[in-house]
């Protein structure tokens, strides 16, 4: 986990708020310090939260940086006016304040679902679940739980899947495919393929190879995956009242494009990696529980 700690010294005896002239300071001190580089560099400081009740004398700022009056760059910290830091961890629940914060002033991204499939929820509801996925991502299958427990005794909200399968997982693709034909013939079995461990597959049909004294190499290592995702294909097949159907659909031009179109989705939100989500619009990238369930807080 990439995470910034920095060691804040926290003056709360001789500080009881930040003032505005607090940050009247950070940006005549920061706009000092860029006026050494003889370049036309303008600072300005914007207070976004006050953060008396949490961390008393502090606050929580944007800084926009502006050369020849173009801005060139935004960045957010926790400042008391004179010392400014890019995070604060807190000790007991290793939790970032700045990632809650974040989060909090997020822009909210408006997200076009007519095309995605509704994979819990219903369609009318005020609250909108986007998840941006691949089902052999350890912690996309951490996520699936949480929501699995968090959302049964609500109803107001939407659950929305992006398929981004990773090259790094070998079943992912063919996986999504199954999730979309099997909810065009009627059949969820986003909680199941979760819940499912393939790789465990692969890796017991490499050792009996091995054991075998077969050669591995990338075209082996292609037939097997191959046999694998058949084998996916029928365990979930028999699970449908039409086996057939299912696997000719599961192959199909029109589920193929389907997952193709979710994954362009994803690419044209810059994200490359799972998983991420958007809550009504704000973004959370990776597994963060504890924004995960503060935004679900809001869902009834």
């Amino acid at each position: 986990m990439k995470r910034l700690f920095i060691l804040v010294v926290l003056l709360a005896a001789l500080v009881t708020g930040c003032k505005s002239a607090d940050l009247k300071v950070l940006e005549k001190n920061l706009q000092a310090g860029f006026a050494q580089t003889g370049q036309d560099i303008k600072v300005q400081v914007i207070e976004l939260k006050n953060l008396k009740d949490i961390l008393p004398g502090f606050a929580f700022v944007e800084i926009k940086i502006y050369n020849n009056n173009n801005l060139v760059n935004t960045e957010r910290f926790i400042t008391n006016g004179r010392y400014f830091a890019k995070d604060i961890i807190d000790s007991k629940t290793l939790s970032s304040l700045k990632d809650e914060l974040d989060f909090e002033f997020a822009k909210v991204e408006t997200i076009d679902t007519s095309k995605l499939t509704l994979a819990s929820g219903n369609k009318d509801a005020k609250n909108v679940i986007v998840e941006i996925t691949d089902f052999q991502c350890p912690y996309c299958k951490k996520a699936n739980a949480l929501f699995k427990e968090k959302l049964a005794d609500k109803s107001d909200y939407a659950l929305y899947i992006v398929h981004l399968p990773l090259d790094m997982h070998p079943n992912a693709q063919i996986m999504a495919q199954i999730f979309e034909a099997g909810m065009q013939m009627g059949f969820n079995f986003k909680n199941e393929l979760f819940e499912a461990d393939y790789i465990k597959v692969i890796e017991s049909k490499i050792e009996d190879l091995q054991e075998a004294g077969t050669q591995l190499n990338q075209e082996t290592l292609a037939v097997l995956i191959d046999e694998v995702n058949n084998q996916i294909i029928n365990d979930f097949a028999a699970k449908t009242d039409n086996p057939d159907k299912f696997k000719s659909l599961v192959l199909s031009d029109e589920i193929k494009t389907k997952v193709d179109e979710t994954k362009e989705l994803a690419e044209n939100l810059n994200i490359s990696a799972t998983p991420a989500f958007y809550i009504n619009g704000k973004a959370i990238s990776g597994y963060n529980e504890r924004l995960i369930l503060k935004a679900l807080d809001d869902i009834k």
